[in-house]
């Protein structure tokens, strides 16, 4: 049976109505994957969304300063984000959600196919502290990243439990937010979402009409998208159907990194 606070989020009017783009990295160096856009492409990218009348705004927040409200994310709270973030946040007003593992802060991506090639630090708890000073809403995103949909009753409850206390310690703030890892979740990870209190849950395919507060589609950026090609995500353009094609092939070659982490997991 649904617990009451899962039937609550099914129920309850989507007060965050915005459209929210997914970022992962944010490096000047090559990385492996499809995940890295670099600091100055991201900067010419606010550039141009400005100048087609998008704003950024926060997640609770329905009522943009200027043009269309938009909600820029973060998946896997990487350490440079901390060191980025602070001067774009002051030129361009943003207001980012960044989604932490809480049990990788302050180690390298060792979860990530890319680790022995490319290793890349997670957040600490002090740049943690520092981007939550700047009113960056942080979130969940489990405490291993492994896929939630392949965990037994007790892990998952584990992960998203104990993610989301372990971040409220760390922040002083609540964790209201998750998104599953892999963008994978199915009723039974977003039923046990809504009983370890999370207002919010976030994937990686595309909105819908029929998505429901904890199985919240947004929009991923990707190494080889271009501002026309995220506007025709945002405005729903003549190239969307290509663009979402794209994504979900994009995300179906996730599959190695998941089944790494598996395997590591029956391993340990």
């Amino acid at each position: 049976m649904m617990s009451t606070q899962s039937q609550k989020s099914k129920t309850e009017p989507e007060a965050d109505s915005a459209p929210l783009l997914v970022f992962h990295k944010l490096l000047n160096h090559f990385s492996y994957g499809a995940t890295n856009y670099s600091p100055a492409r991201f900067e010419r990218l606010l550039r141009s969304l400005i100048a087609y009348g998008w704003s950024s705004i926060g997640i609770d927040d329905q009522t943009p300063g200027r043009g269309r409200g938009m909600v820029i994310s973060f998946d896997d709270g990487y350490l440079h984000l901390a060191e980025l973030l602070p001067n774009l946040i002051a030129q361009f007003d943003l207001h980012p959600l960044i989604f932490v593992p809480s049990g990788l802060i302050g180690r390298s991506n060792d979860w990530d196919y890319s680790y022995r090639w490319c290793p890349t630090p997670h957040l600490n708890k002090s740049a943690l502290r520092r981007l939550v000073e700047l009113n960056v809403t942080i979130g969940s995103h489990g405490v291993s990243h492994c896929d939630l949909t392949s965990c037994n009753h007790v892990l998952l409850k584990q992960e998203l439990e104990d993610s989301r206390h372990q971040l409220q310690d760390i922040t002083g703030q609540p964790i209201d937010y998750i998104s599953y890892p892999f963008g994978r979740c199915n009723v039974r990870v977003t039923e046990s979402a809504a009983a370890a209190d999370y207002r919010r849950g976030f994937t990686m395919n595309f909105p819908q009409p029929s998505d429901e507060p904890l199985s919240r589609g947004r929009f991923p950026v990707y190494g080889f998208d271009t501002p026309w090609s995220i506007r025709q995500k945002l405005e729903h353009g003549p190239a969307y159907q290509i663009e979402k094609l794209k994504a979900t092939v994009v995300g179906r070659l996730s599959g190695g990194t998941v089944l790494l982490n598996f395997l590591k997991r029956r391993s340990s």
